[in-house]
């Protein structure tokens, strides 16, 4: 059975303080692109339930409307302060991700998946998110999910060969052997930049057309990260660690979507944060 590593507090803590720094760097860099950024998950709970993170959590999620998106994409990097990096699907080959993140120079957080990787940064980081408008025919809306994932875990395959956490019964072992061959072959006959497209005509497909609705098709649970606009708009100021942030202005609808009875917390023995494969700070 695979034995879970979980944080020390004084590791958590080191990586919440710098996340916690690499968000001021994010907000200003979005003030200075008249961007408008806001909290997700368990980042947008956490400002709710904790004015903070969630005591145990490890990672911060931004959500970017896609045109502010796509600024963010085009022109963060440029301004970016010495010690962090910004990793987009267009900047790296090798990078598993098809969307930002903001990495924090000088760290160590490799998820088992990705650490064979030694050509991508793999520092601390913050997600950042597109959300765009998806169909309010429901239908419509599942269909969009489906093709979306179904190339999500086409590009995943192909650009990393190993599974989420190292293998341990033989059929795990078996998995892992399957997901090698079929990252090779998938490499050999896809390219990159071909799924690439193909994801972001899928995701944006439905913008303009005036929805109800906006989520971010990333995330492998449906209606995940979903907020209609009368609940994202106007933004709702909100506390994280000190600092002033948006969230969703309903967020109880958003966060119930999200997670349920979000107030409740989970029992004892489920408040722990999973170790990635390597953690330096």
């Amino acid at each position: 059975m695979q034995t879970e590593i979980y944080y020390s507090p004084e590791e958590l803590q080191k990586i919440q303080r710098t996340e916690k720094q690499a968000l001021v760097v994010l907000l200003e860099l979005c003030e200075k692109l008249k961007l408008n950024p806001f909290l997700i998950g368990g980042s947008a709970l956490g400002a709710v339930r904790h004015q903070g993170f969630i005591p145990w959590d490890d990672d911060i999620d931004v959500g970017l409307l896609r045109r502010d998106y796509e600024i963010f994409m085009r022109q963060a990097e440029k301004l970016l302060p010495a010690g962090y990096t910004l990793q987009t699907p267009e900047n790296g080959a090798k990078n598993p991700y098809c969307y930002v993140k903001l990495r924090v120079d000088g760290t160590r957080f490799v998820e088992y998946c990705n650490h064979r990787n030694r050509v991508m940064h793999q520092g601390v980081y913050i997600d950042v998110f597109p959300f765009d408008e998806v169909p309010d025919d429901e239908q419509e809306n599942l269909r969009q999910f489906q093709k979306a994932q179904k190339l999500c875990r086409l590009y995943t395959v192909r650009q990393s060969a190993d599974v989420s956490r190292p293998p341990q019964s033989t059929k795990e072992k078996a998995v892992a052997a399957l997901r090698r061959v079929c990252h090779w072959l998938v490499r050999a006959f896809v390219p990159r930049q071909v799924l690439l497209n193909r994801l972001n005509r899928t995701f944006t497909a439905w913008n303009g057309t005036g929805q109800q609705a906006l989520a971010c098709l990333n995330f492998p649970k449906r209606k995940c990260e979903y907020v209609r606009r009368e609940d994202l708009y106007p933004f709702e100021t909100a506390v994280f660690e000190g600092l002033r942030v948006s969230i969703p202005r309903n967020y109880d609808a958003y966060l119930t979507t999200h997670y349920g009875d979000y107030r409740k917390l989970p029992p004892p023995e489920e408040q722990l944060g999973h170790r990635p494969y390597e953690v330096e700070i």
